[in-house]
C-alpha cells in the first residue's frame, strides 16, 4: 500500500490552482456532490498525483473508473485484511474505484479482477488534502 497527500492549498504545480480554481473552491466550499468529487479526482490525479510518483507508475489508470462511497463493510474488509492501516477510521469522505468481493479487487463496471487494467485506490478527502492510499495485493510502497 502507498500513500500520498496532495495539500490542494499547496500544490507542487504553480499552474494547478489558477488551472482548476473553480473545482477547488465548489470542493472547499462544501460542494462534494460525486460528480464533482469525481472530477476533482481526476484532475489531481492529471496535473498534482504525477509529480509525486515514479516515471513507470501506471497513475492514468486511477482515472479509468469513477469513484464513489466506500461502505463502512468494505472498508473494515481491507482493513482486517491488512490493506488499509489500522489507524485509519473511517469516513464517508472516503471514495474507491473499485468493489471488493470475496477478498478479490473487482472492476464494478467490467466485473473482472481489477489488478488486471487498473490500479485500486481509496482517496480521502480530509479538508484541503487529498490523500491517495493505493492498494495492492503484494502490498508496494510508493515514495513520497
Amino acid at each position: 500500500m502507498g500513500k500520498i497527500i496532495i495539500d490542494l492549498n499547496n500544490p507542487k504545480s504553480e499552474y494547478f490552482i489558477t488551472q482548476n480554481e473553480e473545482i477547488i473552491n465548489n470542493y472547499l466550499s462544501g460542494i462534494q456532490d460525486i460528480n464533482l468529487v469525481n472530477e476533482l479526482i481526476n484532475k489531481v490525479v492529471y496535473d498534482e498525483l504525477i509529480l509525486y510518483v515514479e516515471e513507470e507508475f501506471m497513475y492514468f489508470s486511477l482515472c479509468k473508473t469513477s469513484y464513489n462511497i466506500i461502505s463502512q463493510n468494505t472498508f473494515v474488509k481491507l482493513q482486517n485484511n491488512a490493506l488499509l492501516p489500522q489507524f485509519l477510521q473511517y469516513s464517508e469522505n472516503m471514495y474507491v474505484n473499485f468493489d471488493y468481493e470475496n477478498d478479490i479487487f473487482v472492476n464494478s463496471e467490467l466485473g473482472e479482477n481489477y489488478l488486471k487494467k487498473n490500479i485500486p485506490c481509496l482517496v480521502h478527502l480530509d479538508k484541503n488534502n487529498l490523500i491517495f492510499y493505493i492498494l495492492d495485493e503484494t502490498s508496494f510502497i510508493l515514495p513520497q
